[in-house]
């Protein structure tokens, strides 16, 4: 599938379609991961376990220091 960027504001951006999106198992107002790969960009919905798990690694001794 062939997309053509849009202006939105000072960027540019891509519509997803309502199949594209019915794919990613996304709503309105979902999150989705968009991480750079070696061919292009991959787009992901980001569910709560995946942001916990993200969160966890980054500040792990941070949220240890909380919980005492």
């Amino acid at each position: 599938m062939i997309k053509k960027l849009q202006k939105i504001g000072n960027s540019r951006g891509i519509l997803l379609e309502k199949a594209l999106l019915a794919l990613l198992k996304a709503e309105e107002d979902d999150r989705v991961e968009v991480i750079p790969h070696e061919e292009g960009l991959l787009i992901r919905k980001v569910g709560f376990e995946h942001a916990y798990q993200q969160i966890s690694k980054k500040h792990r001794k941070s949220l240890d220091k909380l919980a005492e």
